[in-house]
């Protein structure tokens, strides 16, 4: 005969197991997700940076950024 309390505690467990695994992929993904989001808005403030190819910003043409380098 199966002892029911052992087994619902092993059910228990592998809930619990099958629930941490889902969260550290969540959390995995999110991380993943962000990191992303940071490199879009990186390239851009980059490309927001450099008006258009042969023109310097107004005001201080020291201020531009040389993508060319």
């Amino acid at each position: 005969m199966v002892d029911t309390v052992s087994l619902a505690a092993f059910a228990t467990q592998m809930t619990n197991q099958s629930t941490s695994q889902q969260i550290d992929t969540a959390v995995l993904q999110k991380g993943q997700h962000i990191q992303n989001q940071q490199g879009q808005d990186a390239l851009q403030l980059l490309q927001s940076a450099v008006a258009a190819p042969g023109t310097v910003p107004a005001g201080n043409p020291a201020s531009g950024i040389d993508v060319h380098a």
